[in-house]
C-alpha cells in the first residue's frame, strides 16, 4: 500500500494535491454547512477561485448541494468523506508518525488527524470527532468518568453520539470550575456528556483560586465532599492539555504567579498543575478536584490537544503520565518530532 501511494505521488503529484484540497473543502462544508463559497474560502485559507472550481466538481458529482442558504453535504458526500479518511491517513504517512510518537512518549495509543488547529479552527472538530469515537469504544457500565473543561474537550463532548444500554455511569467534573466561558467549564461538559450517554452526573461548584482558608471551608460541605469522593473513584478521564502561560492568564492568576511561571520556564498545564519542559511540577493552583497521583492509576485516560504550539506541553506532560491515549493533530505531531530531534535524550 505504501509503495502505491509513493508511486501515485511521483506520477501524478498534481492529482494528489487536488485530492487533498477537495477532501479539505468537503470536510469544511461538512462541519460549517450551510456555508457560502467566499466564507468557506476564508475559513479554509484558500483562494475563492480554487474553492469555486472544486465545489463545482463536487456539485457535479452530487457530493454537495448548493442553495440560497449556502452549500451543504449530501449523503453521498458524507460516505465519500468517511471512505477517504484512511486513505488520507496513509497518504500523509500518519501511521508511521503515530508509531514514532507512541515510542517517543510512551503512550498507550496515538491517533493523528490532518491539519494544525493553530492555523485552521476546523481541525478541532476533527479532533473532537476522532476522540469521541475512541472514548465511545471504551465506555462500559458501572463507571465513573471525570472530565476537564476547555474548548477542545467541548468538541469531544459535542461529537459524542447518543448511546444507550449502559448502566450506573456517573460523570463528574475533574476539578472545580466557575469562570467567564460557561460553555467550556468542566461542570457544563460533564452534564452534557452524561445526557448523551444516559448517565447521571454531579457538579463541583467551586471557583478556581479561592483563598486557602475559604477553600478548606467549602471542601467540608456535604455535597462537595460527596462529589470529591466520586472523583477519587474515577476509572475514565477525558482531558485537554494547555500551554502554561496561556492557561495562567486565562485563569486570571496574579502577575506575581505568572512572573514565577516564566522564571521557572513552565510550558504545560493540566488539572491546575504547571510543568516545565522536563516534566517537573513547578506550581500548583489552589483548586479542588482530581489529583496527579490519582490520575496515574486511572485505567483509561484520553488526552486531546491540537496546534503545533502545544508540542512542548504534550512532551512535558508525557514525562509525568504514562499510557495515556492521545489524539493530536498533524501540527502537533510534526512539531513533536522536530522537538525531539533538536532535544535528544
Amino acid at each position: 500500500m505504501k509503495t502505491i501511494f509513493a508511486a501515485l505521488q511521483k506520477i501524478i503529484p498534481e492529482g494528489m494535491e487536488s485530492l487533498q484540497r477537495r477532501y479539505h473543502i468537503l470536510r469544511g462544508i461538512y462541519y460549517l454547512q450551510p456555508i457560502g463559497r467566499r466564507t468557506l474560502a476564508s475559513e479554509l485559507q484558500l483562494t475563492e477561485r480554487a474553492v469555486r472550481t472544486d465545489t463545482e466538481f463536487l456539485k457535479q458529482y452530487q457530493f454537495i448541494q448548493v442553495s440560497s442558504t449556502g452549500m451543504t453535504i449530501t449523503e453521498a458526500g458524507i460516505t465519500l468523506l468517511y471512505s477517504l479518511q484512511e486513505f488520507m491517513h496513509q497518504l500523509k504517512g500518519f501511521f508511521h508518525m503515530e508509531e514514532q510518537i507512541n515510542h517517543l512518549l510512551g503512550s498507550a495509543k496515538v491517533v493523528i488527524v490532518p491539519g494544525d488547529a493553530d492555523e485552521d479552527p476546523i481541525v478541532k472538530k476533527d479532533l473532537g470527532k476522532v476522540a469521541a469515537q475512541l472514548f465511545k469504544e471504551k465506555l462500559h457500565s458501572n463507571s465513573i468518568i471525570a472530565v476537564t473543561g476547555g474548548s477542545t474537550v467541548a468538541e469531544v463532548v459535542g461529537a459524542m453520539p447518543t448511546v444507550h444500554g449502559y448502566k450506573d455511569i456517573l460523570v463528574v467534573p475533574a476539578r472545580g470550575s466557575l469562570g467567564h466561558q460557561v460553555e467550556y467549564q468542566s461542570n457544563t461538559l460533564a452534564s452534557q456528556l452524561a445526557n448523551k450517554i444516559g448517565a447521571s452526573y454531579q457538579l463541583l461548584n467551586i471557583p478556581d483560586n479561592l483563598s486557602k482558608r475559604t477553600l478548606e471551608t467549602v471542601k467540608h460541605e456535604p455535597l462537595i465532599q460527596y462529589t470529591l469522593q466520586k472523583i477519587l473513584q474515577a476509572d475514565m478521564l477525558l482531558f485537554g492539555i494547555g500551554n502554561a502561560l496561556t492557561m495562567a492568564e486565562r485563569r486570571n492568576l496574579s502577575e506575581t504567579v505568572i512572573d514565577y511561571l516564566e522564571r521557572k520556564q513552565a510550558v504545560a498545564e493540566a488539572f491546575g498543575y504547571y510543568f516545565d519542559e522536563k516534566g517537573k511540577m513547578v506550581y500548583t493552583s489552589q483548586s479542588v478536584g482530581i489529583k496527579l497521583e490519582q490520575i496515574k492509576g486511572i485505567p483509561f485516560t484520553l488526552a486531546v490537544a491540537g496546534g503545533a504550539s502545544k508540542a512542548k506541553a504534550i512532551h512535558a506532560l508525557a514525562q509525568v503520565l504514562e499510557n495515556v491515549h492521545l489524539v493530536i493533530d498533524e501540527g502537533v505531531a510534526r512539531e513533536l518530532l522536530r522537538y525531539r530531534e533538536a532535544n535528544p535524550l
